[in-house]
């Protein structure tokens, strides 16, 4: 599949509505609502234009946030005339309907279906493909083809080759260009004014074309996990029993190991803190430094490490020393939390599209053998590791995902900024010439008007005028011959000069002909004021322009590859900051991966509040990306990142990680905003500001949901979660978590050691361990299972006075855990303390509970 990196940039295409009215009265009110803001008109005179200028007049003194420009357009052949509403350059789009009242008399119309004008020649671009050296090509046209021309052929060359075919002749193309293009062919005299078939060439015989090579991932070396602590102790303390090391490895595994008392020897804190990170004393490196002789004790020493070998580079390693005599902790100085290992690659395409022939590829100063343009992955793969300046197994070549070989540099050029592969393609051969319009034809076309009576019309007369003539009085029923006759009298035009087409009564059509044609004439107007009748009046709005651009997620011009993504792509945003704000709805569309890297700091979706200058108003599109993906990276690597993501990830199972985020865009919001139903969502958070289904309406559901951090427990991360939140097995290490709790399921499992953790509203808990942190249970669902408080955490029951239900005896282990409710919420509540020496007299284990 595809690698689809945002690049937000494409050219802006304003939105475009036509607004036409029909059975337009005197006292006919019209009503346009434009982004939900109304703007009326009532008609003083009974004409289609006399709205138009009224709405438009009405719209640029409404002065409200995001309106668009209004102007009025002459009919044509397809359309009557009409108010064109024109949003913004940049693409921003407007909602807009319409609705009217009635007011009252008989009306005629003039529509000018097309202006009169001459032709205009087509115009064709032939261009070769970049690079090439060498070779001939040919055109071919209408199933005729040229002889071989060369590939830096002049225009002239060109010219002559065309005219000699049968089916174009001499005097009927003209050609334009530098030698070996890009030529223009102009279509002229015979063939002139007229659209004709597109030129194809072939490019067969063609030599030499350009390699193409494109960092898609830039290499980065990681950094080790380091620390030091600080051993300190008189000899007539009893510390010989060791210190304790509790260690947690990259993959969450955690072990404990034991230590002699020689705590001036390396080898001992290698092989201790080794065994507690599961790995060999040769992946630890120990220095020790002796501060014995200068200090207050008769032991002091400052043990330093690092873990090399198969942890080098590795995060999420964690070490935790105390002493075992009597479980004093040791503090730890962590240096370097390691991580951010990231290897080099390189995407080489060949874009001219070559049909045979060698390319070479050029590495730090060595240069490859000939390589076939349609080589294997592993062919290109044994070329490379076949310089001198790479090894066996340094590079990994796949299929590229946009076409071309993808190159992975790894082993002893893995981790590394590498500088771009160059690559030579003077030997390839072939190739595909590229031919467009690049000026349509237009055929020579007479004036046409269209004459019609209203339907409400049913007796009277009419004038028609034309440059400053007028005829004589018309019936409402005349024929076209009637028409045609009465505007053949007219002093400044003669027979032959106008054509008159219909049905009695019309509407009729008149072309302006003779020594009219082809001409620009005076426009046509009608007095309709001795018509009779009436009838109901109508309003239609027609999206003639779709709105475009560089914020519109669905333009394929903002994404590398030219094309927008598909199932089964990854998409990747990073070092832009242009937002994606329009075309949110892609419910439709499930991607393998997306990567919003730290380094974007655009936004994606809409604020709830946005503005137009200094004016605000509530928004009225849609706010968030509505999008499946299999997996979600936010604020991984270098950078800011974004102050606001929106997201809805329907009915998709995702994985999501959020590494960090920005500040939010404005306070008492959110960085990242997120909402899916599937019940095998998963969530990670280790830093920033970030929601759940925060908003009314809105719903999620996470089968996993665990919060860490990067550098500080209490404050690296903050998340709430909205009233409609459904939640499986939660693991919090860290941060300030409020969940509202309205969602009618309990909480699967619940596990706290270090932070602080808000449950309000109506939810339950099946399962409650708390570690570390504290939990202020301000809910008034059932906690259920055997909850078990340890460590220093804290189970408060403060905060909310309504009556609690905990159904098992709570488990509190240890000195430090603490369970409060001294407002007696949990009318029945009974407590299991374990090792613990709070009441000697009772033992280290007792029961105590309340009813």
């Amino acid at each position: 599949m595809s690698l689809c990196v945002w690049r937000g940039d494409a050219q802006g295409i304003a939105q475009v509505d036509q607004v036409t009215v029909d059975e337009v009265e005197i006292g006919d009110s019209f009503t346009l609502t434009i982004n939900r803001k109304a703007v009326s008109f009532t008609a003083t005179t009974a004409s289609a234009e006399h709205v138009y200028s009224g709405l438009s007049a009405a719209i640029s003194a409404a002065s409200l946030p995001e309106f668009p420009t209004a102007t009025f357009v002459p009919a044509d052949l397809h359309q009557a005339s009409s108010l064109k509403l024109t949003g913004r350059a940049d693409g921003t789009p407007f909602t807009i309907s319409g609705s009217t009242s009635n007011g009252g008399q008989g009306s005629v119309e003039v529509e000018l279906l097309q202006n009169g004008q001459p032709g205009r020649n087509m115009k064709q671009r032939i261009s070769l493909p970049a690079g090439i050296s060498g070779g001939t090509f040919t055109l071919s046209w209408s199933g005729q083809t040229t002889t071989p021309l060369d590939f830096d052929a002049t225009a002239a060359e060109v010219e002559s080759a065309l005219i000699a075919l049968t089916n174009i002749g001499s005097g009927n193309i003209l050609v334009t260009g530098d030698a070996a293009g890009p030529w223009v062919v102009e279509f002229t005299a015979t063939l002139g004014q007229t659209t004709q078939p597109p030129l194809s060439g072939n490019g067969a015989s063609l030599t030499g074309q350009a390699v193409s090579v494109t960092q898609i991932q830039a290499g980065q070396s990681g950094s080790n996990y380091a620390g030091n602590f600080v051993v300190q102790y008189n000899s007539s303390f009893d510390f010989s029993s060791g210190v304790q090391i509790t260690g947690t490895d990259p993959y969450g595994n955690i072990r404990t190991e034991t230590t002699n008392y020689f705590y001036g020897e390396p080898s001992m804190w290698k092989n201790a803190i080794g065994a507690a990170l599961g790995v060999g004393n040769a992946s630890i490196a120990v220095t020790i430094a002796d501060n014995s002789e200068s200090s207050a004790y008769d032991i002091d020493y400052t043990i330093s490490f690092e873990c090399l070998g198969i942890l080098a580079g590795q995060a999420n390693i964690d070490l935790d020393l105390g002493w075992v005599t009597n479980n004093a902790l040791i503090p730890l100085n962590v240096t370097d939390t390691g991580g951010n290992l990231r290897n080099e690659k390189q995407l080489v395409t060949l874009p001219g599209s070559p049909t045979g022939g060698t390319f070479t590829l050029t590495f730090q100063g060595q240069t490859t053998s000939n390589i076939a343009f349609d080589a294997s992955a592993s062919t290109v793969q044994a070329e490379l590791e076949a310089l001198a300046n790479v090894s066996s197994g340094d590079v990994v070549v796949t299929a590229g995902s946009v076409s071309g070989w993808l190159i992975e540099f790894i082993q002893n050029l893995g981790s590394q900024d590498l500088a771009l592969l160059t690559g030579s393609g003077v030997n390839l051969a072939g190739g595909q010439l590229a031919v467009s319009i690049t000026q349509a034809a237009i055929e020579p076309r007479n004036e046409q008007v269209l004459i019609t009576l209203g339907e409400e019309v049913s007796g009277g007369t009419f004038t028609l005028s034309h440059a400053g003539h007028t005829t004589s009085d018309l019936a409402y029923d005349a024929t076209s011959a009637t028409v045609a006759a009465a505007l053949a009298a007219l002093s400044h035009l003669a027979n032959g000069d106008i054509q008159v087409s219909g049905n009695p009564g019309g509407p009729w059509t008149i072309e302006f002909t003779g020594s009219q044609a082809a001409t620009n004439v005076s426009s046509v107007s009608a007095n309709g004021d001795n018509l009779t009748g009436t009838s109901t009046q109508t309003i239609t709005i027609t999206s003639l322009i779709s709105p475009t651009g560089p914020f519109h997620w669905d333009n394929a011009d903002n994404w590398s590859g030219g094309s927008v993504p598909g199932n089964g792509d990854t998409v990747v945003l990073e070092q832009t900051a242009n937002p994606v704000k329009y075309a949110l709805n892609q419910s439709s569309l499930t991607l393998a991966l997306l990567d919003i890297r730290a380094s974007y700091t655009g936004t994606i979706g809409l604020a709830s509040e946005n503005r137009d200058g200094n004016s605000p108003y509530i928004e009225y599109r849609p706010r968030s990306l509505n999008i499946g993906a299999n997996e979600v990276r936010i604020g991984a690597g270098e950078g800011s990142g974004s102050a606001r993501i929106r997201l809805n990830l329907g009915s998709v199972a995702s994985n999501i990680t959020v590494f960090s985020t920005a500040t939010p865009a404005a306070t008492g919001q959110y960085a990242v905003s997120l909402q899916g139903t599937h019940a095998n969502n998963k969530l990670f958070v280790y830093q920033g500001v970030v929601s759940i289904a925060p908003q009314s309406g809105e719903s999620a559901q996470f089968g996993e949901l665990s919060v860490g951090y990067e550098d500080d427990p209490a404050s690296d991360v903050e998340l709430f979660l909205g009233e409609n939140v459904t939640l499986g097995d939660v693991v919090i290490h860290g941060g300030r978590i409020t969940a509202e709790g309205l969602s009618g399921s309990a909480i699967s499992s619940l596990l706290v050691t270090a932070g602080e953790v808000f449950l309000l509203g109506t939810d339950g808990v099946e399962q409650l361990d708390i570690a570390g942190g504290v939990l202020f249970y301000r809910t008034t669902g059932t906690l259920a299972g055997n909850t078990v408080v340890s460590g220093d955490g804290r189970l408060s029951l403060v905060g909310d006075l309504r009556a609690k239900t905990i159904t098992n005896t709570v488990t509190c282990r240890g000195d430090n855990a603490t369970i409060e409710d001294p407002h007696h919420t949990a009318a029945s509540l009974s407590i299991a303390y374990e090792s613990t020496t709070r009441l000697p007299e009772l033992g280290t284990n007792f029961t105590i509970a309340r009813s």
